[in-house]
């Protein structure tokens, strides 16, 4: 991750949830005007405020870091004495309390709304609806692996128009109707070239991850230099950061392992590549450098151990071939005069107990020695986009079918996380793994995905809030509903006790969440 990815990533994280709780918090406030109930204090960020002003009985704050914010209504703290006041938040009758907490949820809802409608109005790009069958994309152990869509006769560079009577324009219409799939076979219509094709998909279930999917993913037209190492092959060759790679060797370049197999079984020789700069096609000849790696899983108490296993880098080697050329290395006690020599050992006692002494350093494990190809560019992909835009009136429309299918997604994937049916670890996040998702979205994507996928957060916001789950907005609903029928507020004792467990299910649930945001970036579980 480069300095860059890494200030979009913190950035994007800050500008897209800053604005969704701003705005939540900004529906508590007018939904407690509807109703009479004042707020003391409404902060734009939290902390202490640097800029305020006082209108009527509300103090309007800004703060040193404006983003996100809190909404603070008289009387809102039980432990606070009141005076009855009808504008007190708990002195006021229990169905108008409900207007401003269930006001909060409904602005994230019309945040999503008013987001759905701008995009679709005004056009945004997203992923086509041309596909890139997944069977190119497995590894060794899944060789024969062939996908529902592959088995239906469905080929790479198809466009999918049509499942189930859904007319499909993005990628992401795919992913929705399969969802909701249930494993039933789905009619599809691809168009290939000038022909169309009618066809039949048995949707699977894919995995640990508990969802349904037809073994599909967006077309690749190439791969993308994300970034390029400073002195690598790649910067000598001339390629520069964001440069397309169309063909790599006469290849189409459209599948990132194959590139990078590729390039690693290459080193030395000089490669054409045809890329698309600024929209200009050009070829550039690089040539991999060679990167060696040896690696020793070393003896710990008499047994080989994984954990202490040593990697000598192309750095570590280096030094290593002068202390050879010295006379400073030992392999099982008999000086090597040459690196062929040494590599030679090392080759010939993979499955034994060698032991390599460098000087003072000492190493005694199973060695392994490899090298391959290396030109210092991190890649990412170019995906077929098509832009998505309609008139005033389908705009107007899908505003809120878009944001409806997404809502009953979401239910739909919580049921199935509590039945069971989705993996938790695989489907639950937290505001370490958003950001990340913030940060990949403005980096790579640009900024009309990025306010895409603010209006899903915003609308996950809502139904997450609007849960019966203690703590959160849905618990308080559910309380003043059962005051109101009850005639009076649950005792203080029954209030401590649901707001303790509420609590501590919520730090459980942050604990859980962050740290299994963590283990999903760095892939250590």
């Amino acid at each position: 991750m480069g300095i860059g990815y890494i200030a979009t990533m913190i950035v994007g994280a800050v500008v897209l949830l800053g604005i969704c709780i701003f705005v939540h918090e900004l529906g508590h406030l007018l939904g407690g005007k509807m109703v009479g109930i004042k707020a003391r204090v409404f902060s734009l960020g939290y902390g202490k405020g640097v800029l305020k002003k006082k209108f009527g009985d509300t103090t309007y704050q800004v703060t040193l870091i404006p983003f996100g914010g809190y909404c603070q209504f008289y009387g809102d703290d039980p432990t606070e004495e009141r005076k009855g006041e009808s504008f007190e938040f708990l002195s006021a009758h229990p169905i108008k309390r409900i207007v401003p907490v269930v006001m909060g949820p409904l602005f994230n809802l019309f945040l999503g709304i008013l987001i759905f409608f701008m995009l679709n109005l005004f056009g945004y790009m997203k992923e086509s609806s041309r596909i890139t069958l997944v069977d190119e994309f497995q590894t060794d152990t899944r060789a024969d692996y062939v996908s529902p869509a592959s088995k239906a006769g469905i080929r790479t560079g198809d466009r999918i128009v049509e499942i189930a009577g859904n007319r499909i324009v993005k990628f992401s219409d795919i992913q929705q109707v399969v969802f909701f799939s249930e494993g039933k076979s789905l009619p599809v219509k691809v168009q290939r070239g000038s022909e169309f094709i009618q066809t039949t998909v048995n949707p699977e279930n894919a995995g640990s991850r508990g969802r349904y999917s037809i073994g599909v993913m967006p077309y690749i037209k190439g791969i993308r230099a994300a970034g390029v190492q400073k002195g690598g092959a790649a910067e000598t060759a001339g390629l520069q950061a964001g440069d397309i790679i169309n063909t790599i060797d006469g290849v189409r370049a459209h599948n990132p392992m194959k590139f990078t197999e590729y390039i690693k079984s290459h080193p030395g020789k000089k490669l054409p590549f045809v890329i698309v700069r600024n929209g200009s096609e050009m070829q550039v000849d690089v040539i991999p450098g060679l990167r060696e790696e040896i690696s020793i899983q070393q003896i710990k108490d008499s047994k080989i151990s994984e954990e202490d296993r040593v990697t000598l880098g192309n750095a570590e080697i280096a030094a290593l071939k002068n202390d050879i050329a010295a006379g400073k290395v030992k392999v099982n006690g008999t000086v090597v005069n040459s690196y062929q020599t040494f590599l030679g050992l090392v080759e010939s006692t993979r499955s034994d107990i060698i032991t390599i002494e460098q000087g003072a350093t000492v190493y005694k494990g199973q060695a392994r020695y490899k090298s391959y190809g290396f030109i210092g560019i991190e890649t990412g992909v170019v995906e077929d986009m098509v832009e998505v835009r309609f008139g005033f009136g389908e705009s107007l429309k899908r505003s809120f079918v878009e944001p409806y299918d997404f809502i009953m997604m979401n239910m739909k994937g919580i049921g199935m996380l509590f039945s069971g049916k989705l993996n938790v670890r695989e489907n639950l996040s937290g505001p370490i793994f958003i950001a990340k998702i913030a940060g990949d979205v403005a980096y790579y994507r640009g900024l009309s995905s990025f306010i895409l996928l603010m209006a899903q957060i915003s609308i996950i916001l809502m139904v997450m809030n609007l849960l019966p789950i203690p703590m959160v907005d849905g618990s308080y609903i559910v309380l003043f509903l059962l005051e109101a029928v009850r005639g009076k507020p649950l005792s203080d004792k029954v209030m401590e006790k649901i707001q303790f467990v509420g609590m501590a299910l919520l730090i459980l649930l942050g604990v859980f969440v962050i740290f299994n945001d963590i283990a999903r970036i760095f892939n250590f579980m």
